[in-house]
């Protein structure tokens, strides 16, 4: 699994994404963007690092989206929740109706769980998750309290 997590880390950062590499693979062949997001999905709740790796992506460049590619490849390869909780919070953070359109495509996980597995095999962990989970998380069946840093300085209230 890490080896796939590191594999993706290498395409993202070929897409100009914000990821620190100790050594850049020049092998690494890249996908549409459409593709490296359908992959990451199935692999962001092994690792909250490539989850906010995706996320600033998205922010940064939704314009670059194919939101019917996008969908497809999720479809193929990933996760549409994991999708969606995405979406949905780079939306609270830069606004875009492609975000907007993106989440009526996907659908919430089948039940309530935290959104990383490290956190649902800590039982401390899942029950502090379950008291301060955010709102963005919930509204797709997940639990977690980890994107705290997405407010801006001066605001008040937390995105959620």
């Amino acid at each position: 699994m890490e080896d796939r997590i590191e594999h993706l880390f290498q395409k993202w950062h070929k897409l100009g994404g914000a990821v620190l590499l100790k050594d850049e693979d020049q092998n690494v062949f890249v996908e549409s963007p459409e593709e490296v997001i359908a992959e990451s999905t199935a692999h962001c709740r092994d690792s909250g690092r490539l989850t906010w790796v995706v996320l600033d992506w998205l922010i940064r460049h939704v314009d670059e989206i194919d939101e019917e590619k996008l969908i497809e490849e999720t479809k193929k390869q990933g996760d549409l929740s994991v999708l969606g909780v995405l979406c949905d919070a780079a939306h609270l953070r830069r606004p875009h109706p492609k975000f907007e359109r993106i989440m009526t495509q996907c659908v919430p996980h089948e039940r309530l769980e935290p959104f990383f597995h490290r956190v649902a095999r800590s039982p401390l962990a899942t029950r502090l998750t379950e008291e301060n989970a955010l709102e963005v998380f919930r509204r797709w069946n997940y639990l977690c309290n980890e994107l705290r840093y997405l407010v801006d300085e001066g605001k008040s209230e937390q995105v959620a």
